[in-house]
Order: structure tokens, then sequence, then C-alpha cells
């Protein structure tokens, strides 16, 4: 081991530096010194203030405050590109690794005594806790090829971004602005847009994104053939007679002629719901259509109804699903039988 002092000019430092407050001269020799930058933070720690008249002053040490009226600036000036590392300024418990992922300026590193990497907050109802602004203007913002600068992007392993849930079922009282996300007690997402009234122009509406009772996204699909009972490839063929239900699988796509499947899963598993065109085909008599997901056992609704001389009718819904993408069409207590045809236009999930 070499005994011998390691020297840098770039962070050689005197009392004479700190007694005349020269202080962000040293910081900047300590941010792009290199060797010897952990030697000058010892003199930043030592509890030497700087006059707190001094514009810029940054004060390290316990009980120090600082009072500049002017920002402080700590300038890093790598010599080339950083793809890993810590940060230019990094707050951490311990070192950050030499490959700590999303080298920045700035830096908050968590570990088992503080657990959270980086926390901003306010107490000015006007004011937000943390900005994040990517005010670039070159060819990238305005190029339809590359990606536009971006204000803030979200990295993790785990969830994204995580709402704290609210202690009320619905929308939260109190004032809003438009474009809040809100997650009420029970899980719902909700999103404010504006909804200007004759009285308050700053009115907001709460909308419900997703949640336990509701579909999710709409997914719009080419029409797919999933049932055709005149087809013999299917499980269950034949007309559906009177005062009879029957079990229909929506989940994959089937040829026109003969019933073969020809896409498997356009309706893909999670699918909560499904926009379907619902024909009655051959009917023998009046009757009438129901629908219901497949998993119930009754129902006391008519989607289609058909009279005599009528040889073909059809209509669409929007209907759940059960867990195995199932529907289940009722024909009613009427005397006519009918021939069943599905077709499927989206899912929701």
């Amino acid at each position: 081991m070499n005994d011998t002092p390691e020297t840098n000019e770039n962070i050689a430092t005197t009392e004479t530096d700190l007694a005349t407050g020269d202080r962000r001269a040293l910081l900047r020799k300590i941010a792009i010194g290199g060797a010897g930058a952990a030697a000058g933070a010892v003199l930043l720690s030592n509890g030497r203030a700087s006059a707190a008249a001094e514009p810029g002053a940054l004060e390290l040490g316990e009980g120090q405050t600082n009072t500049s009226t002017t920002p402080t600036t700590l300038v890093h000036d790598p010599l080339s590109a950083r793809t890993e590392g810590p940060s230019s300024l990094s707050v951490a418990g311990a070192v950050p690794a030499a490959d700590a992922p999303f080298p920045a300026q700035v830096g908050g590193y968590g570990n088992d005594e503080v657990a959270n990497g980086l926390h901003g907050s306010t107490d000015n109802d006007e004011g937000f806790g943390v900005v994040a602004a990517n005010l670039a203007t070159g060819p990238a913002a305005n190029n339809t090829t590359d990606p536009v600068p971006t204000a803030l992007a979200i990295a993790s392993s785990g969830a994204h971004v995580r709402l704290l849930a609210g202690a009320v079922t619905g929308p939260t009282p109190g004032d809003h602005v438009a474009g809040e996300l809100y997650v009420d007690k029970d899980g719902t997402l909700w999103f404010t847009v504006p909804a200007p009234t004759t009285t308050d122009a700053t009115a907001v509406r709460f909308v419900k994104l997703a949640g336990t009772p509701t579909s999710g996204s709409f997914h719009a699909i080419d029409p797919q053939r999933a049932y055709d009972s005149r087809q013999a490839a299917y499980t269950v063929t034949g007309p559906l007679a009177p005062n009879t239900n029957r079990v229909i699988s929506v989940a994959d796509g089937h040829d026109t002629n003969g019933g073969a499947v020809t896409t498997s899963d356009v309706v893909p598993v999670g699918a909560t719901a499904v926009q379907i065109n619902v024909t009655a085909a051959n009917m023998t008599a009046p009757n009438f259509l129901s629908v219901t997901a497949g998993d119930k056992t009754s129902t006391n609704t008519s989607l289609l109804n058909w009279s005599p001389g009528d040889i073909q009718i059809a209509n669409s819904i929007t209907v759940p699903l059960d867990a195995d993408r199932q529907i289940r069409v009722y024909n009613g207590n009427q005397t006519g039988s009918t021939d069943v045809i599905i077709d499927v236009f989206g899912y929701y999930l």
C-alpha cells in the first residue's frame, strides 16, 4: 500500500478557500476532480459554513442552514456519457454500486435503513411535490419516427405507478382540478375531466377508468364467426327448441363453411364481456331469444323477437362472459324453434 498522499490540482484546497467563502469553486473542483473528491467532501462536512450573506452558499454540517437568496449549483461535466453507475450527486446510506441503474445529475438510493430513494412534497396549495420537465426543442421534438422528449419516465421491476387508496368509496370530496387520478378504498380508478357549469366554470367530473365492477377497455377486432348451429363442426349443433338454452363459447373464430376453428383465442383469456351480433335463422314459429353470461341460469330479458313469416332476424348486444369465455342463449316459451348464429365484433379486457 502506498502511503504517499495523492495530489490532484483540481481538488487542491486550503483553509483560505473555506475562510473566504469560495465554497462554490471548491464544490466545482470536487464535482469534476475525480480522485480526491472524498477528501474534499470531508472538508465540506467539517461544519464550517460560509457567510450567511454569500450568494449561492452551500452550507453543510450539523445545524447549518443555507440562507442564500440565489440558486446553489453544483456543476458536473463528465468527460464522456455515462450509462451506468451512481449519479453525479448521490444521497444514500451506502455507496451505490458501479452498475447502479439510471445515472442522473442527482440520485437518491434507498436501502434497509431508509426505504425510499427520493421524496418530494409541499404544503403550498398551489405547488407540486415533484416537477419533471424536458425542455428540449431540437429535431426529436417534432420527429414522428424518434421518441419525443420525455418529461418523466418511471421504471420499476414491480408496479410502475402506485396510487395510494383514498378513504371513501367513489369520488373523493373536496376541491379538484381536471387531470387528477384517484383510487378509492374499493380500488376503483377515477380520472377528472372538465365539467363546466353555469355557476362554476372550474368544476370537474369524475370518470371511472377501471375497477372491480367495470368491464375494462374495449378492443375492436375483425368480425369473427363464433358459432353457427347449422354447421356440423361445433360440439352442439342443430336448432334450439322452445324453452331450452345452450352454453356457447365465443373464444375462437370459425370458418363460415363447416365451422372449423380458423383463429384461436380471438377473445382472450380474462375478457369480461363481448360485443356480439345474434342471428335467428330458419325459425319454425314465433318466439324470442335472450342472452346472458354462460354461468347464469335464467333471465327475464329479450334480445330479439320474430313473428310468423320472418325468415331471419338479428340484433347486437354487449354481454358479460363467464370465466371460460362463454355465453348462454335462451329460446323463449313460445312455439318456435330456431338456428342460432353468433358473430363477435370486440371484447372488453
